[in-house]
């Protein structure tokens, strides 16, 4: 009884690590079948590969399941049946397999006939576990072993509320590694630079356009592996000692309760980044928490990097999508914003003054400017919206 017991309390302690990702399916099935007396364990989750059985290692048996014989299977039939209709009073519960399928029934079926005697599933005992739909465990002996008894179905019970608890934790583990996926991605898609700190200046994310920045041999902000404790991780640092200064106060304000602020950078060859310092939002707080393994709770600041001195147009193409511009006059108000004179527009296109300013009155009617510097403000927040080349 004791070994029993410590088989059990092992068999728990796995369950969850594999619900966690930190343990092995195949061993919580190995244990499993140990504690039952079993030849094989059913437990068919999906994953990247589609639905598998996770207690069991790949096998000619696990594939003619997967693939013809799981549909077939009249233990799994019964259990998406009483899912379905009795959820609440079927979860957690474990029965021997004459009271899941009459044995007339299952000694009668293709799934016994072509399937269960050749690969040890002649006696059976089910628990039900699931979320949305009927996941359940089935234990099986073949012909040689003979039947289960009312002594394991009480183990097998004493089982399935932890297997319950750990598809639970499978399954919101892998909803967070979506959602931190998503918030890579866009995060990626932005045209700006975008970090996160915390309050050591410690970062714990950042995009390729602040990293590309950061590695500059120029730049005025980089990258320092170093910090409050030596080899901890890689922080945020200034070449200035007076940026550096006002820098850690703005992210102390974030991380604190503050609003941050903005700061000019500027690099030794003299470019201009504008940085602004902000608390970052609840949800990507967390996001970020998952992505390092930190605190969900941990305050963070949001960084946004931009270069001043460097003016970004929209296309062409995205004016004329945007306002209706011909393509004519889409060129136009690109080079009108890259600083360019109406003078000088009409002697690089080869035109009349007079028909310059005639695209430039259709350009402001279009756009609904009330004046050509409205019209730039337009155009400096579009610049802004513009992915740079990676």
């Amino acid at each position: 009884m004791k070994d029993t017991e410590r088989d059990l309390a092992d068999c728990v302690g796995a369950i969850y690590q594999a619900g966690a990702g930190d343990g092995s399916w195949l061993d919580v099935g190995e244990r499993i079948c140990r504690i039952m007396d079993a030849r094989r364990a059913l437990l068919v989750l999906g994953g990247p590969g589609g639905p598998r059985n996770l207690l069991m290692p790949a096998d000619g048996s696990e594939t003619a399941y997967a693939g013809y014989f799981h549909a077939r299977d009249p233990y799994a039939a019964k259990a998406r049946y009483d899912f379905a209709t009795a959820r609440a009073h079927h979860l957690g519960n474990a029965k021997l397999g004459t009271e899941l399928v009459a044995e007339n029934e299952f000694l009668n079926s293709e799934f016994y006939y072509d399937f269960a005697r050749h690969h040890e599933r002649r006696h059976v005992i089910g628990g039900m576990a699931g979320l949305t739909e009927a996941t359940p465990i089935l234990v099986s002996r073949g012909d040689d072993t003979g039947a289960f008894d009312e002594t394991h179905v009480r183990l097998l019970k004493t089982l399935m509320p932890h297997v319950q608890r750990a598809i639970e934790l499978r399954a919101r583990l892998g909803r967070n590694d979506e959602t931190f996926a998503l918030t890579r991605a866009a995060l990626e898609a932005l045209p700006v630079g975008v970090g996160v700190v915390d309050a050591g200046l410690k970062i714990r994310f950042i995009n390729d356009l602040a990293r590309r920045y950061l590695a500059g041999p120029d730049a005025g902000l980089f990258s320092l592996r170093s910090g409050p404790c030596v080899g901890s991780g890689v922080y945020l640092a200034a070449m200035s000692r007076e940026e550096a200064s006002v820098l850690r106060r703005l992210v102390a304000s974030a991380t604190s309760g503050g609003t941050g602020g903005a700061m000019r950078v500027t690099s030794r060859n003299g470019a201009v980044v504008g940085l602004m310092v902000a608390p970052a939002p609840q949800g990507l707080a967390a996001d970020v928490s998952g992505m390092d393994g930190g605190a969900a709770r941990e305050a963070f600041a949001l960084l946004i990097l931009r270069p001043l001195n460097r003016k970004v147009a929209p296309q062409a193409d995205m004016l004329c999508e945007m306002f209706g511009f011909s393509r004519a006059e889409a060129e136009v108000a690109v080079a009108l914003t890259g600083g360019a004179s109406a003078e000088e527009v009409a002697r690089r296109r080869s035109v009349s003054l007079m028909t310059v300013r005639s695209q430039i009155r259709s350009i402001l009617g279009k756009s609904e400017a009330e004046n050509l510097r409205d019209f730039e403000r337009t155009m400096a927040t579009l610049g802004a919206l513009v992915p740079q080349l990676r």
